[in-house]
């Protein structure tokens, strides 16, 4: 064995596998409590050991080369195992904390989740929630988020989408006795004689909602009262005004069952049969995303129990809109 491999020790491995997956080194140094100095020199060392460049600079950081590809699966199987061993040995309040992004209506269901996961795996992890916003999927790239759940995510090579499945469910919510309920048949007219609320699912800014773009395309008039990422907000405003917002899945259900100021009725056929008899429109899902160094034993059960409670969640809805009894 080559005498010079005994100079690459955990800090070393651990500045390399970091710069394979974060492909920066100031965000590997902060990742690392350290400084860009100390990273760079580990890099030296990693270097004059490997006797090979390993990464080439570009503008925004590095990019492994060939044999960098080639030595991080090695590399990091070396630093987990030293992890591992750390945690077997000592307690740290850092390593056992999750900072996660959801929207409100959707940081209870991640939350829960997280909490059963820690309980079948005896750990004890304690949650930060990070309110969503425009960064949510740079923040992930770059570590500083743990899991997020999204809808439609955009893929990223550092970041690991998994599917927890399908946004199956439509729905009109407005004030109680709004006149929109009382109608016998719901109509494309009707509904656009109402100023409208959106909710843009882990979308913020100026994203054009599917609604909006459904009537450009048309060329139909609507009225958009406002647009948000805040179920909980919308609700507050329709309590108070004779706006009708258009939401989704069996969280929203969720989520009303919650006030005893909003009516709700379930559009799913009139999305599919009149809004889309062609079937001529966009799927949504529901991914649970975290980094691609967050791959392990727990980030697999959360996601296993992630699907298997929205399914759970999905089978009630269906057994109550068929009246059956739970």
């Amino acid at each position: 064995m080559r005498k010079e491999l005994a100079k690459l020790d955990y800090f070393t491995l651990k500045v390399f596998v970091g710069l394979v997956e974060f492909r920066n080194g100031s965000v590997v140094a902060q990742k690392l409590n350290t400084t860009q100095p100390k990273v760079s020199r580990a890099l030296s060392n990693m270097r004059e050991v490997i006797h090979d460049e390993l990464f080439v600079r570009r503008q925004y950081g590095v990019e492994p080369n060939l044999m960098a590809d080639r030595l991080y699966p090695i590399a990091k199987s070396i630093v987990q195992g030293y992890e591992e061993m750390v945690e077997i040995t000592s307690y740290s309040a850092d390593n056992n904390r999750l900072v996660i992004a959801a929207q409100e209506h959707l940081a209870g269901f991640l939350v829960e989740s997280i909490t059963e996961v820690c309980q079948s795996l005896g750990r004890e992890m304690s949650v930060s929630i990070q309110p969503w916003s425009d960064n949510v999927q740079e923040l992930l790239a770059q570590g500083k988020i743990d899991y997020a759940i999204t809808v439609n995510s955009k893929l990223s090579e550092s970041v690991k989408n998994i599917k927890l499945g399908d946004v199956r469910y439509f729905f009109l919510a407005a004030k109680k006795n709004h006149p929109l309920f009382q109608q016998e048949e719901l109509t494309l007219n009707n509904l656009l004689d109402n100023k409208l609320v959106f909710i843009n699912y882990s979308k913020v800014g100026l994203v054009e909602h599917w609604f909006e773009g459904y009537a450009k395309k048309r060329n139909l008039d609507i009225k958009v009262s406002f647009k948000t990422t805040s179920l909980a907000m919308a609700l507050n405003h329709l309590a108070k005004t004779d706006d009708v917002c258009w939401t989704a899945s069996v969280f929203s259900y969720l989520y009303f069952n919650t006030r005893n100021d909003i009516d709700y009725v379930d559009v799913t056929d009139f999305y599919n049969q009149v809004l889309f008899p062609n079937r001529d429109r966009e799927s949504y899902r529901y991914y649970l995303q975290y980094h691609q160094s967050h791959e392990s034993e727990f980030s697999k059960a959360l996601s296993k129990l992630l699907q298997q409670k929205l399914a759970l969640a999905q089978e009630l809805y269906e057994r109550q809109k068929r009246g059956s009894k739970f």
